[in-house]
């Protein structure tokens, strides 16, 4: 009993500054969650926007944010990121308000392309004040419960979505957005609450382009980041096209993921206390993503108990990559980042996710939903590559940190 309330426990953040942020994740997630599971509907039914039309413009809208996160995270570093953070998660919520009028194409792509950019500009601001926040003892175990506040939030929100498209009514749809937008500002004024951090000393390389070293090891980490569109896009694409199996199965494996992810990101994170072996946590990754495609791979044709047992399998080590992904992701770009430049790093992280994210729909539906079998053993090529490409890209990056950096382990 000691061990299970020990480990409830270390699930909540300690009360303080920690504490109020997930609260504020818990609450703006919620808001994203029932928007992300509604969206591609109210737009093309509520909003009557053509598809052809909706897909423009959420491609220049990523497009934008993909740009706009490394410039913004320099701006994080030199005013620092709480003030930053502030108003870029007040201006997504009046992007999301803009919404309700989504009938004017005008609206529609002015709307997604500021509420897109600022997005994605936050995700890396928000991981540089966390870790500036933090000690460097720690900052995993922080962001980790950050994360559980992250998915908690979506799974409810995701609930509230589903009750809006079973209403399917104009007026369920507007009340959604006009509480997503309310849960932004929310989370905007509880960051008022929590202390500012001051911005760091730089220190060279003062460009990105002069740290390749640290641009592979983002390259080779975002690769994995595949790992998300795998039961969003690819496993129901499978599901209905090449076994016998439910649809329905497919968002079993989306509660299984958001549930694990609840229980299991604070422990998986604990063995990345150093740069190489975080990267050896980034090989695992690789090994039980591609364990996760060839077991979904060995449904094809398949039906019943058997069959879906073997896809709960195949979520199993998802799971299981991506909590070391995530774990890798953050020591790794942390411990590889020069002083006083956490914002700028953060944000080209989170630039190499998004540019992934961009191309992920289109790649996993060619490979899975055009290719079929023969799909899921190249993606499985793919996270072995990149997992074990992040060792070689790691070992170079530590031969070219300044000293202070250094974190070998």
């Amino acid at each position: 009993m000691d061990a299970v309330r020990r480990y409830w426990r270390e699930q909540i953040p300690p009360p303080g500054p920690f504490r109020v942020l997930a609260l504020g994740i818990l609450v703006t997630t919620a808001g994203e969650g029932a928007w992300f599971t509604t969206w591609a509907v109210y737009f093309t039914t509520v909003a009557g926007l053509p598809a052809p039309v909706v897909g423009l413009g959420l491609l220049l809208a990523g497009g934008a944010g993909l740009l706009a996160a490394t410039p913004v995270g320099a701006l994080a570093d030199r005013f620092g990121p709480r003030a930053l953070l502030i108003g870029l998660t007040a201006v997504e919520g009046l992007a999301m308000a803009a919404f309700v009028f989504a009938s004017h194409v005008a609206v529609f792509v002015s709307a997604a392309l500021v509420q897109t950019t600022v997005d994605r500009a936050a995700a890396g601001v928000r991981t540089a004040y966390v870790a500036q926040l933090a000690d460097e003892e720690t900052r995993m175990g922080h962001l980790a419960r950050q994360r559980v506040a992250s998915h908690l939030g979506y799974t409810l929100g995701a609930a509230a979505g589903a009750v809006c498209l079973t209403l399917h009514t104009p007026a369920a749809f507007h009340v959604l957005i006009a509480v997503n937008a309310v849960t932004s500002l929310g989370y905007a004024a509880l960051l008022t609450r929590v202390p500012a951090v001051r911005p760091g000393r730089r220190a060279r390389p003062h460009r990105l382009s002069g740290d390749p070293a640290f641009l592979a090891v983002a390259a080779s980490t975002g690769l994995l980041s595949l790992c998300w569109g795998l039961v969003s896009t690819a496993l129901p694409l499978w599901l209905v096209r090449d076994t016998g199996l439910p649809a329905g199965l497919a968002g079993v494996v989306v509660i299984v993921n958001s549930l694990g992810v609840a229980l299991l990101q604070v422990p998986a994170s604990r063995g990345c206390t150093s740069a190489r072996r975080s990267a050896v946590r980034a090989v695992w990754s690789g090994g039980a993503l591609a364990v996760a495609c060839v077991l979904f791979a060995a449904t094809s044709g398949g039906s019943g108990f058997a069959a879906a047992g073997v896809v709960l399998l195949a979520a199993g080590a998802h799971l299981a990559g991506e909590l070391w992904f995530i774990g890798a992701r953050w020591a790794l770009t942390l411990e590889l980042t020069p002083p006083g430049a956490t914002g700028r790093y953060q944000g080209m992280t989170a630039t190499a996710e998004a540019a992934v994210q961009m191309i992920s729909p289109a790649a996993l539906t060619l490979l899975v939903g055009t290719w079929g079998l023969p799909g899921w053993f190249v993606l499985a090529g793919v996270f072995v590559a990149a997992g074990t490409a992040t060792l070689p890209a790691t070992r170079w990056a530590l031969r070219t940190r300044p000293a202070p950096v250094l974190s070998a382990g």
